[in-house]
């Protein structure tokens, strides 16, 4: 489990990089050049990675027999990189990181209310702390 656990923290870890190169990137080319960049790079890593694997090959029937809504994931993801480097113009690294958290955790509870039939209250109150502590980090910074 603690294996698991670091891989978790690694993939946090590579996040927060990920998004401060791209922005960078978005900075240079704009905004919908830096997006292509990414998502061109990422193509094409996933292409390489799925050829090395140990099938290596793709199953393009798979492609067609997939339902039309597991395509959503990459609409949202280039969505979701957008609005992130749009808003990483106006926000601190950590509030984007820390507001990012919070959305997940609510499309999170949203997902398992809706699809699982599964409200839990405490975290529902666990969002309400980040977004408490978002609140309160922006009210004593900005005393500063």
């Amino acid at each position: 489990m603690s294996f698991i656990l670091t891989i978790a923290f690694i993939n946090g870890c590579a996040t927060v990089i990920s998004k401060m190169i791209n922005y960078r990137c978005t900075k240079i080319l704009g905004t919908y050049n830096g997006s292509l960049v990414n998502y061109v790079v990422a193509s094409l890593l996933s292409l390489l990675l799925l050829l090395v694997s140990e099938k290596g090959s793709i199953d393009f029937y798979s492609f067609g027999a997939a339902p039309w809504w597991m395509y959503l994931g990459g609409a949202f993801g280039i969505i979701a990189f957008i609005i992130s480097m749009i808003t990483l113009n106006r926000l601190k690294v950590m509030e984007s990181t820390i507001l990012l958290l919070a959305g997940q955790l609510s499309a999170g509870i949203l997902f398992d209310t809706f699809v699982f039939g599964n409200l839990n209250p405490v975290k529902i109150c666990g969002i309400a702390l980040v977004a408490a502590g978002i609140i309160w980090d922006n009210r004593v910074s900005s005393v500063r």
